[in-house]
């Protein structure tokens, strides 16, 4: 694996393990934070590594899948707006406080992340 791709990989492990630590310890706000930053950086490893481009600097998980030429169709019907729109809404103590308070509104969220992070984590293995 190219040397930049690998630091993008890494970078997602420790999110998504920080993603799960915070679930633990029923910390959600940190828990969409560190799910949404897991899903962002593998797909920019993903572009390093499969693309041969840096990834460009940006959120959109959406538009990162494009950039990848991943079809999120391949992991099943994913309303992964829902992600991007993590990034903004966890740095605003009212948005947080609105759409992540409860365990039942994060997990949803953390399940999609899993499902998506895992899913890229495969790809690199193919094509």
């Amino acid at each position: 694996m190219k040397k930049e791709a690998q630091l993008w990989v890494d970078l997602a492990k420790e999110d998504f393990e920080d993603m799960n630590y915070m679930w633990k310890v029923k910390r959600y706000r940190g828990a969409v934070l560190f799910a949404q930053q897991a899903v962002e950086k593998i797909m920019k490893g993903y572009i390093v590594e499969k693309k041969s481009k840096p990834p460009r600097r940006i959120h959109t998980i959406e538009e990162l899948a494009k950039d990848a030429g991943l079809d999120l169709k391949e992991v099943g019907n994913i309303p992964v707006e829902e992600l991007s729109k993590l990034y903004t809404r966890v740095r605003y103590t009212d948005l947080s406080i609105q759409y992540y308070p409860t365990k039942d509104s994060v997990e949803p969220l953390l399940r999609m992340a899993q499902k998506v992070y895992l899913w890229v984590q495969t790809k690199f293995k193919t094509k």
